[in-house]
């Protein structure tokens, strides 16, 4: 490769960086952006320090004050010092894929790899629903870059940076804390047999496995205690994984974001089949060529495609990889597909090694040969490229949200209610957008709808009959509702709930809109392109 065409690698992979997010102009990927955003304004507005959460009622998040992504809301403080609610979610959204995507190429680059920009723009267009979650305002994306970072480390570093990285993941996303040793679990284990298998090599510059894991064990603590509300925030952990996937296994109809249910395996192949054809035959290649293309016991041997880097390092990378993201495969289709970020990660990882295998291993392949493949390649890619713009032009359609989502309805709100008013909002995705824009109200839940059930089953059955749309007139406090009490749906607002005003989305909850206008006990107070606000009244005493 000329030092032209290796030069203009960055520019290559910073244009599609860039390129993706324009696509998304005048929206934002998600809605968790808002929550991240509002919470590094609220930051800004009193003190990193306090991790209260007083605008989250009837939510354990709001009871304990923990902030699970405390880090990351810090690291997000100087996108909304400078952009405000939608220019902060912007800039800090290609801010963090641009980290993904440069930190592939940082350690493809370090482990010796030819062409390293080119596998890192690749791999974030390798599946388009992977890259949409790429281009949120979320900690499980820069999660992710410090994990390959970390497995990079373990392969060619010192066990002090084991620790730092895998503090740092922590620090960021403390429900994430398990990532940092489960990479470094997984290079022990590899790390045995390719040592074996190849013999040992004097020059090795892998982590010692008597320190590597007790590193990133050590690390996953020193971020959860870099904090100043470790004890609330470990609260939360328990909460947001044990008692979630407690609640899934119960099979109840609870209202949980989508990435939290498993990925059908047909369902998959239409979202990735050309990825996964590819991350399979690379697993092929490295079971069928790897003993062979990782060398014969000379510590000099090493693929094609790479410079530098010993066969030991680079065996032990690819293969951790490869269980890595198996591992990951396994937990979205059995779990939560919001997994497959990783396993596309780590798994677009292991290619680059996989393809220097099989450049080493089919030496003997005629350049007629060669021609036809390389043809046969480019126009895979060619017709790949193509499905993935319609791919990704279809999501921005149907799944990004205006970045200037509720701010009417917020902005209402604020200057007609009183300080401290409660919001009831009928879909729990509201309260991002609107303690975004508004943190003179208080709202339900607090980011995840867990956190609700968590603080009173009760509240939380008796909030999803009307955000379900199941019930307008009354409300249940139980599921299903002949176990439990129904209650009049004005008494719960008022009573249980201390709502003052209510937000809902039409379009969302017709039923529901329907009540509140054919009630005398609600007024209607904003009606916005998105969303109405009914006032809750108070009804005059009988006999008046």
């Amino acid at each position: 490769m000329t030092d032209r065409a290796s030069a203009l690698q960055p520019f290559i992979l910073a244009a599609v960086v860039v390129a993706a997010h324009a696509s998304l102009y005048p929206g934002v990927a998600d809605l968790d952006a808002f929550y991240h955003i509002g919470h590094a304004l609220a930051y800004l507005e009193g003190t990193a320090f306090d991790t209260s959460l007083p605008w989250a009622t009837r939510s354990i998040i709001g009871e304990t004050g923990g902030d699970l992504w405390w880090g990351f809301h810090v690291f997000s403080i100087p996108f909304a010092l400078v952009g405000g609610v939608e220019w902060g979610i912007r800039i800090g959204a290609a801010v963090v894929t641009a980290t993904l995507g440069f930190t592939f190429m940082a350690v493809l680059r370090r482990h010796g790899v030819v062409g390293a920009g080119w596998w890192a723009a690749l791999f974030l267009l390798a599946v388009p629903n992977v890259l949409f979650r790429n281009l949120m305002l979320r900690p499980h994306v820069l999660s992710l870059a410090v994990g390959m970072a970390l497995l990079s480390v373990c392969v060619r570093g010192r066990s002090w940076q084991v620790l730092l990285l895998s503090a740092v993941i922590s620090w960021l996303h403390l429900s994430l804390f398990w990532l940092g040793p489960l990479v470094v679990a997984v290079y022990s284990l590899v790390r045995v047999p390719v040592t074996v298998g190849l013999g040992r090599d004097p020059d090795d510059p892998a982590v010692p496995l008597r320190f590597a894991l007790p590193a990133a064990i050590a690390g996953a603590v020193l971020g959860w205690v870099a904090r100043p509300d470790a004890l609330a925030a470990a609260s939360l952990v328990r909460v947001q994984l044990v008692e979630l996937f407690t609640l899934k296994a119960l099979d109840l109809p609870l209202t949980f974001a989508g990435e939290l249910v498993p990925l059908g395996a047909l369902e998959a192949l239409r979202m990735s089949g050309l990825f996964a054809l590819v991350w399979l035959v690379g697993v092929i290649l490295l079971v069928r060529g790897g003993r062979v293309a990782w060398g014969d016991g000379t510590t000099k041997d090493r693929p094609e495609g790479t410079r530098a880097a010993g066969r030991q390092e680079l065996a032990t990378l690819g293969w951790s990889a490869v269980l890595l993201s198996t591992l990951f495969l396994a937990l979205a289709l059995t779990s939560a597909r919001r997994a497959m970020e990783q396993w596309v990660a780590f798994g677009f990882l292991a290619l680059p090694f996989a393809w220097s295998v099989a450049r080493t291993s089919w030496k003997g392949v005629s350049d007629k040969r060669r021609t036809a493949m390389r043809a046969a390649a480019v126009a895979v890619l060619t017709l790949h490229l193509g499905w993935y713009a319609w791919r990704h032009a279809l999501n921005v359609s149907l799944v990004a949200f205006p970045a200037s989502t509720l701010a009417e309805t917020a902005a209402y709100l604020e200057t007609a209610s009183e300080p401290g008013d409660v919001v009831f909002h009928a879909r729990w995705d509201n309260f991002g957008p609107l303690f975004a824009h508004n943190r003179t109200n208080r709202y339900l839940g607090g980011m995840d709808p867990v956190f609700l059930y968590a603080y009173d089953p009760a509240s939380y059955w008796e909030f999803f009959f009307l955000s379900a749309d199941a019930t307008t007139e009354w409300t249940c406090d139980a599921f299903p509702c002949s176990e439990g009490t129904a209650t009049d749906t004005h008494q719960a607002l008022t009573d249980h709930f201390g709502a003052r005003w209510i937000v809902i989305e039409p379009t969302r909850n017709p039923q529901l809109a329907l009540y509140l206008l054919d009630d005398a006990r609600y007024r209607l107070a904003h009606d916005a392109q998105r969303a109405a606000v009914f006032e809750v009244l108070t009804p005059a005493p009988e006999g008046d």
